[in-house]
């Protein structure tokens, strides 16, 4: 989402305060700086530059070195609801729970929050103030919390919920990992036959003194081009990378390559019931926990990383501020799911929209475990296939000419 920094005033001290927000929309950036108790006087979009720290932390494992991930976020929340449970002040609660901490960089914003706290603040804004550790839906939802008096429950819910988000990328990327890994492996023992094996092959084929035949070319000019410029594919190959990323970071390169990524066969299908299942399970968390629709779709929107899904849900909540209902405006789109949208409007109809959105999360998960199995059964007989013709391509290739040779000797 869109990053605006902001100039305003705080209501109580009257003080000149500036910071960085994110939110859908300028309107949506002034409604949030306001919810903070200040008083906007200036509000611009801030487009984050572009530099070498930046591209690092978008390679994988570099990136996140040492970064809080999902899993330390869940045993946090949940020590975290089992102490209040138990009665166990917020403060001390926060210095037991430090004290366990085995990430360095959590266990010291756990520290900073806990001192914020001892300081007179809430704990809402004291997390709000760690945006790389907690999620704006994280911090919204525990400002419900302390507002309604029902901090414990509102950290059962949110543990549930980030566990759901894990189960459900763990199951895609399960599905994902054994053709990654198989890829790799079938591209470096193809890589190896060609580059070593095909060399000890050229003295014979010399010997056949004819013409050697298309595939058997081929497969000498791949080797050659391998063995010669293989520091050149490595350096292409990192660029385009590196370009990709930068381009996928970018605001003109992310709606293109999400609009992209809807449009897969299959993996389309997956994109868009794995972003609706977690969009709706957050919308009806915050539903369950008394946030108005229209503050809990900005929030919710929060969970989508895809361009084109985030303008429609914009595109809806423009319509619920004009007095529209949820689903009508989700129905026009056409870019969810029927059978969402549907539950959508019986439980708008009946006064029970957070049990629905609820039971329309539980059906996502479902189709959503049902789109992985048959991603996984489509990618597997694929793999064979690719593996079958290029083994195919390179035995003809080295044997054709032996064949051949062999005919002319008789």
């Amino acid at each position: 989402m869109p990053i605006y920094r902001y100039n305003a005033i705080d209501a109580n001290s009257h003080r000149a305060v500036q910071g960085k927000i994110e939110a859908l929309d300028h309107r949506q950036a002034k409604e949030l700086i306001r919810n903070q108790g200040h008083i906007p006087t200036e509000v611009l979009e801030h487009r984050e530059e572009i530099t070498v720290e930046s591209l690092l932390k978008t390679i994988p494992i570099i990136g996140n070195m040492n970064q809080p991930t999902q899993r330390d976020l869940l045993v946090f929340t949940e020590q975290l609801a089992t102490l209040l449970d138990s009665g166990v002040p917020l403060i001390d609660g926060l210095n037991l729970i430090e004290n366990q901490t085995t990430n360095e960089s959590l266990q010291k914003t756990i520290h900073k929050v806990r001192t914020d706290i001892m300081t007179g603040d809430t704990f809402s804004n004291a997390i709000a103030r760690h945006p790389h550790v907690f999620s704006k839906l994280y911090i919204n939802l525990m400002r419900a919390g302390e507002s309604s008096g029902q901090l414990s429950e509102i950290s059962n819910r949110l543990a549930f919920l980030i566990d759901n988000q894990i189960v459900l990328k763990n199951r895609i990327n399960g599905a994902l990992m054994m053709p990654a890994i198989t890829s790799v492996i079938i591209t470096l023992v193809t890589g190896g036959v060609v580059i070593f094996l095909v060399p000890q092959f050229e003295p014979i084929f010399k010997q056949a003194g004819s013409e050697l035949p298309f595939i058997t070319q081929v497969l000498v000019f791949v080797s050659h081009f391998l063995c010669g410029f293989w520091w050149a594919i490595f350096l292409a190959l990192g660029g385009f990378i590196m370009w990709l990323n930068v381009y996928r970071l970018s605001p003109a390169g992310k709606p293109v390559i999400d609009q992209w990524s809807l449009t897969l066969p299959v993996f389309g299908n997956l994109v868009l019931k794995s972003s609706t299942s977690g969009f709706i399970q957050t919308l009806a968390t915050l539903q369950g926990a008394g946030v108005a629709l229209t503050d809990s779709l900005m929030i919710a929107a929060d969970t989508v990383d895809n361009e084109i899904l985030l303008t429609h849900l914009k595109h809806a909540r423009d319509k619920i501020l004009e007095g529209s209902t949820l689903f009508k405006p989700l129905e026009e789109t056409n870019a969810f799911p029927p059978m969402v949208v549907k539950m959508i409007s019986i439980g708008e109809e009946t006064g029970n929209l957070d049990y629905m959105l609820g039971k329309a999360a539980k059906v996502l998960d479902r189709e959503v475990t049902e789109a992985v199995n048959a991603l996984t059964e489509m990618i597997q007989p694929a793999i064979t296939v690719v593996i079958g013709v290029v083994l195919t391509f390179i035995l003809i290739g080295l044997y054709l000419p032996i064949f051949q040779l062999s005919q002319n000797v008789k």
